[in-house]
C-alpha cells in the first residue's frame, strides 16, 4: 500500500530502553556504529563547527574511535588517532589502544561523525552530544534532547543516525518507526515524520530493527519480519526517504524475501539486497516457514523493487546455506557461505548455533548474473552475520577476539586479504575526521552496514520524479500509485 507522508509532528507513547549486558552482545550482530557522515554526495559539506587548526598549527587528519567495554556498568569511548599513529600501526602491526586518552561515557555510546565534530549518541538518555575537533583534541560543546519523542535513550540495537548536511540530520529510531530531524549546527530538534506500515499478516511480528541506506538525498530505510515461532518471514516493507523535502515519496512491500541485513552497489548503480545468514541456517534445518536464502534488486534512478528479478542465494554458492551480499569490491560482492562438507550441519542445533559457528566462508559473486560464485580463500573461516565498514575507500571485515578485548579489520580490497590495523576493546566503529568531505566514507560496523555501499556519487544518475512503485504479492506485481510529492517540510519542534 502507497502511504503519504505527515506534515503533523508525531510523539509516539514514551519507551523505557535499559542497555544491559545482552544487549550490548547484541549490538555486534545487529550493528550499531557510526552513523553516516559525508559520504561525497554533491550538496553536503559535513556537519560540525570545529575548527580547521589554530595559529601556526597543521590542520589535524586522521581518524574517530567509537569503542565500548562490556562491564557493570558498560563504558564507552571516543578517542582521536592521528595519521601517525595510524600509520605506525600498520607498519609495525602494533595495536591501536581506544582507551588511551580517549573521553568516557559511562552507560555506552554511539557516535556520528560530521566534518570535524563528533557526534555522541548516549546509551542511558535520549541525548546527542556534539565534539568538536580544535587543534587535535576534542572539545565537548552542545547537547540535544530527542526525549520530545517519546524517546528514553538512545541504545536500540537498530536505530541509526545519518549526518546529511552541516544543517540537517536525522535518528532514525526502529523501536517507535520514525525520523527524527536534528540539526547538527545549532544542536535543535526539527521535527519527526512517522513511518508508516501497513497491519501485518496474521502470525507475522515485524522485528524491531530497521536498516538504513543513503542513496544521494534520498534514504531508503527497510525492515523484516518473523512468524509466531520467531521463524524469519519472506517479506519487508520498505520506505524511500527524500531528504530535501523530509518527506516519505514512496513505499513498498516484499513479500517473496526477508531477512534483509545487508545491501550492495554495483557499478552501473543497481542497489542489491540481500537475506542474511541466520535465515540461510534457518532454511538449512528446514524449519516450517523458512525460504530459500535470496536478494532483490533496485535498478539504478528508480524507487521501486525489480519484480523480475530475485537471486537464490544458495544456487550460486553450489547449494550451500548462504547470506549476504555483505560488501561490495568493484564489480564482485561477497557473499557469506557455510561449508557442509567440513562440518554437516546438525538436525539437532539451532540456527543461531550454526549462525554462531566458525564454518562460514566467503564467496565472490557478480550480482544481477548467473555466474556462479567463487570461494575466497585468503579470507578466514568465521562465523556468520559478518561486520563491515569503510575506511579511507577501502572496506574491512570486522572481527572481533571471544572476549571481545580487541577488535581487527580484514581489509577486502586486497588479494590476500591482510590484517591492516588491530584495537584494543570492542569497536563500534572507525572514521575518517578532518579530511576533505569527498575523501570520507560513510562509517559504520555491522552486516546492516551502511558502509557497504560505495556510493553514488556526483555523476551517478539522478533520481528521477514520479517513479513507478509495485507491491509483490506471490511473485505477482501489481502497479500502484506513487504518493503526491507536494507537502510542508517537518514542523519546527526545537528542545
Amino acid at each position: 500500500m502507497i502511504l503519504k507522508a505527515t506534515d503533523s509532528l508525531v510523539r509516539p507513547a514514551r519507551r523505557t530502553l535499559n542497555p544491559t549486558r545482552l544487549a550490548v552482545l547484541s549490538l555486534l550482530s545487529i550493528a550499531i556504529a557510526f552513523g553516516c557522515g559525508n559520504d561525497g554526495s554533491s550538496g553536503t559539506n559535513g556537519a560540525g563547527a570545529g575548527a580547521a587548526g589554530g595559529d601556526g598549527v597543521e590542520p589535524f587528519s586522521g581518524a574517530v574511535l567509537c569503542s565500548f567495554v562490556i562491564g557493570e556498568p558498560v563504558t564507552g569511548f571516543i578517542r582521536l588517532v592521528p595519521d601517525e599513529e595510524l600509520e605506525a600501526a600498520q607498519q609495525g602491526g602494533q595495536p591501536i589502544d581506544s582507551v588511551e586518552g580517549a573521553i568516557e561515557v559511562p552507560g555506552g555510546v554511539s557516535c556520528g561523525v560530521g566534518d570535524r565534530s563528533v557526534f555522541a549518541l548516549n546509551w542511558e538518555s535520549p541525548t546527542i552530544t556534539r565534539f568538536d575537533e580544535v587543534d587535535g583534541a576534542l572539545v565537548q560543546g552542545e547537547t540535544v534532547s530527542l526525549a520530545n519523542f517519546g524517546l528514553s535513550s538512545l541504545a536500540s540495537v537498530s536505530s541509526q543516525t545519518v549526518i546529511v548536511s552541516d544543517t540537517k540530520a536525522y535518528y532514525v529510531d526502529a523501536g517507535s518507526l520514525q525520523i527524527i530531524a536534528w540539526n547538527p549546527s545549532t544542536m535543535e530538534t526539527i521535527g519527526s515524520i512517522p513511518l508508516t506500515v501497513a497491519d501485518s499478516p496474521e502470525g507475522l511480528q515485524r522485528q524491531p530493527a530497521l536498516t538504513v541506506v543513503r542513496i544521494d538525498e534520498q534514504l531508503l530505510v527497510y525492515n523484516s519480519y518473523l512468524t509466531e515461532l520467531d521463524i524469519s518471514a519472506p517479506r519487508a516493507d520498505l520506505w524511500f526517504f527524500d531528504s530535501t523535502t523530509d518527506q516519505i515519496v514512496a513505499t513498498d512491500v516484499i513479500e517473496e524475501c526477508g531477512d534483509l541485513r545487508s545491501a550492495v552497489r554495483a557499478t552501473n548503480g543497481d542497489l542489491y539486497i540481500g537475506s542474511g545468514s541466520f535465515s540461510a541456517a534457518q532454511h538449512a534445518l528446514g524449519l516450517p516457514g523458512s525460504y530459500p536464502p535470496c536478494a532483490i534488486r533496485i535498478r539504478a534512478g528508480t524507487l521501486e523493487i525489480d519484480t523480475s528479478y530475485r537471486a537464490d542465494l544458495n544456487a550460486v554458492t553450489g547449494g550451500l546455506p548462504t547470506g549476504g551480499p555483505y560488501a561490495a569490491i568493484g564489480d564482485q560482492a561477497l557473499l557469506l557461505a557455510y561449508d557442509t562438507e567440513s562440518m554437516p550441519i546438525d538436525p539437532m542445533s539451532t540456527a543461531s548455533e550454526i549462525d554462531r559457528l566458525p564454518n562460514w566462508n566467503f564467496y565472490e559473486w557478480v550480482p544481477g548474473t548467473e555466474q556462479p560464485a567463487t570461494r575466497v580463500e585468503s579470507i578466514p573461516t568465521g562465523a556468520g552475520r559478518p561486520s563491515t565498514t569503510e575506511f579511507d575507500g577501502r572496506t574491512f571485515l570486522v572481527r572481533f577476539t571471544e572476549d571481545f578485548a580487541s577488535t581487527t579489520p580484514l581489509d577486502l580490497t586486497r588479494r590476500p586479504v591482510e590484517v591492516t590495523f588491530t584495537f584494543t576493546n570492542t569497536l563500534n566503529g572507525f572514521a575518517r575526521i578532518g579530511t576533505e568531505p569527498e575523501a570520507r566514507m560513510a562509517q559504520q560496523i555491522g552486516n546492516r552496514s551502511l558502509s557497504v555501499l560505495p556510493f553514488l556519487s556526483e555523476n551517478s544518475p539522478n533520481q528521477p520524479t514520479g517513479s513507478r512503485a509495485y507491491r509483490c504479492q506471490s511473485g505477482v506485481s501489481t502497479r500502484v500509485r506513487p504518493p503526491s510529492t507536494s507537502g510542508s517540510s517537518l514542523p519546527s519542534n526545537r528542545a
